[in-house]
């Protein structure tokens, strides 16, 4: 089945709007203004009441830049600083949240000219050690928008910016909004946003619908063609299900022109094998005359059942969505809403989600090791190495500088090398070593370590190597049980 009009969808890469973040708040929003400094700076951006911090808690690498001051006037103030990327492969910003809860991250990118090169900038973005997204700017004054909702596998989270060729990466804002877990709910993966739309009446010219009109600051874009209408209502919906659409979306409806005609909605994905999640919002907002009926079927795809017989219920939300991945064999899905035969109305749509899944499938590092080489970072001030941003071990290709990983395959990487030579170590040896448990080889030579081997080497069972020499101030008292260990030949160390 062919879809007569192919449903116009507003990619999220090409969206030319202002865009906002929001602070950490009593509704556990996070909304970073990334390059506004310093770090203590906050503001209210005034069309949408919404407070944005400074980024530089959250990252400790990249330049504050800012747009083109040409462009101010078009664009919302978090847009007009940036920060941008020009040393390392790799750039993290890293939160410190709770496992398993639900967020919807959305980053959003205006290049506007910046560095005055009049280059576009092209560069990946992930989560953790898992590809999100390629990030491509189209022009110099449009905003390129990437959103998707994930699960937290670790009580840490890591959004990267990674180069990928001659241009540098940058962000103009990133934002963290929690969702109800029992939300968007998924088999396996996260889902990135394609498309989200309501379906407003053309006149008045209709807006970007956004927090605080939308609690969970969802972005709505408005949707129309020639072969449909939209109708309204004053009156108040319903909205309170776990999906809280916004009334001004569900207060327009979407309806065939003709009334006799199907309503079908249709649009197709870049990527033929991707698995889809879809969500339909419904509520009459219609009075009904004596004897009037709406009910329809929805298909897909030529007559695939996605549901039978469906009545809105009046002025109350109704979601309808799959509980299982769906996919085409060519990326197009062509939805169809046809009158049932005992129905006197057409059929109506309220709003649409429409996402694609995303499988991690590359484990992240442990997280008691993480933490662990967290720690080391800033026990000895190694945020100059710039190779030290993002997953410890994952992916392959990424991971830290001087660091050896193993990867089981059904198990996280964790670390069992550790070379810190001439990094210009100072004050004692940190106790954070002996929990990465999987350790075999340690170098710390050449700095200026001082205080005392560590009788915690000995209980490190996997250890097998350490050096220490060439750290002048460091006492060569060997404890008792370390001994032990080098007596046996189980363990080697140099001083």
């Amino acid at each position: 089945m062919k879809a007569p009009n192919v449903f116009l969808l507003l990619l999220i890469t090409v969206f030319s709007i202002f865009q906002s973040a929001q602070s950490q708040d009593e509704s556990g929003f996070i909304s970073l203004d990334c390059g506004l400094i310093p770090i203590n700076t906050t503001y209210v951006e005034r069309s949408t009441n919404i407070t944005y911090i400074s980024d530089v808690s959250y990252i400790d690498s990249g330049v504050a830049r800012r747009i083109n001051k040409t462009l101010f006037t078009q664009f919302q103030q978090q847009t007009w600083e940036l920060r941008s990327f020009p040393e390392g492969q790799r750039n993290c910003y890293n939160f410190n949240l709770t496992k398993n809860s639900k967020y919807l991250i959305r980053g959003t990118f205006l290049y506007g000219n910046y560095d005055d090169l009049n280059q576009l900038p092209s560069f990946d973005l992930y989560i953790g050690a898992t590809k999100w997204t390629s990030v491509s700017i189209q022009r110099v004054a449009s905003a390129s928008i990437h959103e998707i909702i994930h699960v937290l596998t670790q009580d840490r989270l890591q959004v990267c910016l990674v180069k990928t060729g001659e241009t540098t990466p940058f962000i103009s804002s990133l934002e963290l909004r929690p969702l109800n877990n029992n939300s968007y709910v998924t088999q396996s993966g996260s889902l990135m946003l394609v498309s989200r739309v309501y379906f407003p009446p053309t006149d008045p010219t209709p807006s970007f619908i956004r927090y605080d009109k939308d609690i969970h600051d969802r972005m709505w874009a408005p949707y129309s063609d020639d072969k449909t209408m939209s109708l309204s209502t004053n009156l108040p919906v319903d909205t309170n299900n776990l999906y809280n659409v916004p009334q001004l979306a569900m207060k327009t409806v979407l309806i065939p022109i003709n009334a006799s005609q199907t309503l079908n909605l249709g649009w197709t994905l870049n990527d033929i094998s991707a698995q889809s999640h879809i969500y339909m919002h419904f509520a009459e907002i219609q009075n009904f005359q004596a004897n009037e009926i709406r009910e329809f079927d929805i298909t897909y795809n030529g007559g695939l059942r996605w549901f039978s017989f469906f009545r809105p219920e009046k002025l109350s939300l109704t979601t309808i969505f799959n509980p299982r991945a769906v996919s085409s064999s060519n990326g197009k899905f062509n939805f169809s809403f046809a009158m049932t035969g005992n129905s006197t109305l057409p059929p109506l749509i309220n709003a649409l989600e429409i996402y694609k899944v995303l499988d991690f499938l590359q484990l992240e590092t442990d997280q008691n090791e993480v933490s662990a080489m967290m720690n080391i970072k800033n026990t000895y001030g190694l945020s100059r190495k710039i190779s030290w941003q993002g997953d410890v071990c994952a992916p392959l290709f990424y991971r830290w500088e001087g660091l050896n990983c193993s990867y089981p395959d059904s198990d996280p990487p964790f670390v069992i090398s550790l070379n810190l030579t001439a990094s210009e170590l100072t004050g004692t040896i940190t106790p954070e070593i002996f929990k990465l448990t999987k350790l075999r080889e340690l170098d710390l030579s050449k700095n200026d370590l001082s205080g005392e081997i560590p009788a915690f080497f000995a209980d490190m069972k996997l250890l097998t190597f350490i050096n220490l020499s060439g750290n002048p101030k460091l006492n060569r008292t060997v404890p008792g049980s370390l001994q032990q260990r080098i007596e046996s030949k189980s363990l080697t160390l140099l001083l």
